[in-house]
């Protein structure tokens, strides 16, 4: 699955950053850190903005993102 993830909310996420993008690509995902998804208003908000095959996602912290992916890929 494609992941996009906005690179200023990814960027919030300090060292756990390279983590979630090993453990996406583990998982066989694509991650790919766009500047901006243009949707500014969740990322002020602190989430972290993602899609996943063109779905949006904006979960609270790594782990809600890759349980909402589990969730999309059954």
């Amino acid at each position: 699955m494609m992941i996009r993830l906005c690179k200023t909310a990814l960027m919030r996420l300090g060292p756990k950053a390279g983590e979630l993008l090993s453990t996406l690509r583990e998982r066989e995902h694509t991650p790919i850190v766009a500047d901006c998804l243009d949707r500014c208003t969740v990322c002020e908000l602190g989430k972290l903005v993602a899609t996943a095959d063109g779905i949006p996602l904006a979960p609270g912290n790594p782990a809600e993102l890759l349980t909402m992916l589990d969730e999309i890929a059954d």
